[in-house]
């Protein structure tokens, strides 16, 4: 066999071989998307009447003498 036909078979098997592990991931993410648990706990962030609140994070509200010190 030539460098050619060896490129080519490579080339070939590599293709077909990524088209099996994407059909699997696909199989596979539908069968666990069919697993997905149901929602038991509530959880308090979710609240539907009115905007959601931060979980971790504090929102900064500058004082203002620190927004008159850099003023020209």
């Amino acid at each position: 066999m030539d460098l050619v036909s060896i490129l080519a078979t490579v080339i070939l098997v590599t293709t077909i071989g990524t088209m099996v592990i994407g059909i699997g991931a696909y199989f596979a993410f539908k069968l666990r998307d069919k697993r997905k648990p149901s929602k038991k706990k509530t959880d308090e962030t979710l609240d539907s009447t009115g905007p959601q609140k931060p979980i971790f994070l504090k929102r900064y509200e500058p004082t203002s003498s620190a927004s008159n010190s850099n003023a020209p």
